[in-house]
């Protein structure tokens, strides 16, 4: 309790802004040295790994490479900030703000990768024409039973890349405000008061990214069967992971360090500290699902089959074939 007490009265714990990494480096201990080495080969290790599966793709994989780069390079990338953010305390606002922005651009590229795997936004529309989304589903409506069902066409389809696509460029632009705003001293992370702009930037942060994330869902029950031979529900498991522990693990971290539920440890306060454990996680959870994204992402699949053609298109599709026939002929 006196350790305790004398950590609450430490000037440390008053500041507000994260210690300089050379306080951080000369107040760590051998065991503190030794995770910092072990976290930082994870976080190269991982990269290491991104680069490997790079090359493969740009081998193997004759289309769809880009999308594949994008997804996979969303754990590398976020144990890259997080490390960086370990190694220099005070970097942490502008690494966070760069893992959200990439992962924002992710999510939406998931998305465009399902209705690639379907063939294409035409083999998509063509193979469930006469099929409707679900949109009772998770993170927006999944209470919501009573929702009826809409039909897939061309309208839906693009209101569902408008949902992903909203988060990808307001995500950018509202980390670029907060940026403007802190060097005017108007944002803090630490100030969560209705007087500050983090509280009403964060709440619109969430709420643009639940209405990102919604159309994942609706379009994940629609082609996951289809979609299974492929490895959907393994990639798709992957995706959620990253976006519980990139999202939701920060956000109760941060609440808990807001609260000093997490104690303030000399040099970092309770809000540095618990940016401190998150990077920290972040880096070895990353490193895992590196390590399993190589696995699931690596596996060739074989081109679904196209869909039986309708009534319309095989009698035109005759017709052309009889005018050939007969030109031929003449």
């Amino acid at each position: 309790m006196e350790e305790m007490g004398n950590w609450t009265s430490d000037p440390a714990c008053s500041v507000k802004e994260p210690p300089f990494s050379q306080t951080i480096l000369e107040s760590l201990d051998l065991t503190g040295m030794f995770l910092f080495g072990i976290l930082t080969l994870m976080a190269v290790t991982a990269n290491l790994v991104f680069v490997e599966e790079v090359f493969y793709i740009y081998r193997k994989i004759p289309s769809k490479r880009s999308i594949f780069i994008w997804i996979n390079a969303a754990a590398p990338v976020i144990a890259t900030t997080s490390c960086i953010g370990m190694w220099i305390p005070r970097s942490t606002m502008f690494t966070d703000f760069t893992a959200a922005v990439f992962f924002a651009i992710v999510i939406h590229k998931f998305l465009l990768m399902m209705i690639k795997e379907c063939g294409g936004q035409k083999l998509f529309l063509r193979r469930f024409e006469n099929d409707r989304f679900k949109i009772s589903t998770g993170p927006c409506c999944c209470c919501c039973l009573c929702l009826p069902h809409i039909r897939i066409n061309r309208k839906t389809l693009f209101l569902l890349k408008l949902g992903t696509f909203q988060f990808a460029f307001l995500r950018p632009v509202l980390m670029f405000l907060s940026i403007v705003l802190w060097t005017n001293g108007n944002y803090s992370l630490s100030d969560l008061s209705p007087s500050g702009a983090a509280i009403w930037i964060n709440c619109f942060v969430g709420v643009l990214t639940i209405i990102a994330l919604w159309p994942i869902g609706i379009m994940f029950l629609r082609v996951r069967v289809l979609l299974n031979c492929k490895k959907i529900i393994p990639k798709f498991a992957l995706y959620q992971f990253i976006v519980v522990l990139s999202q939701l693990q920060a956000t109760i971290i941060n609440i808990l360090a807001m609260e000093e539920v997490i104690a303030c440890a000399p040099p970092l306060s309770s809000s540095a500290r618990g940016a401190y454990m998150n990077q920290q996680l972040l880096i070895m959870e990353m490193f895992l699902i590196t390590l399993v994204s190589r696995v699931v992402y690596r596996k060739r699949y074989d081109d679904l089959e196209l869909p039986e053609a309708s009534d319309q298109e095989t009698k035109g599709n005759q017709e052309n074939s009889g005018v050939n026939v007969e030109g031929s002929i003449l």
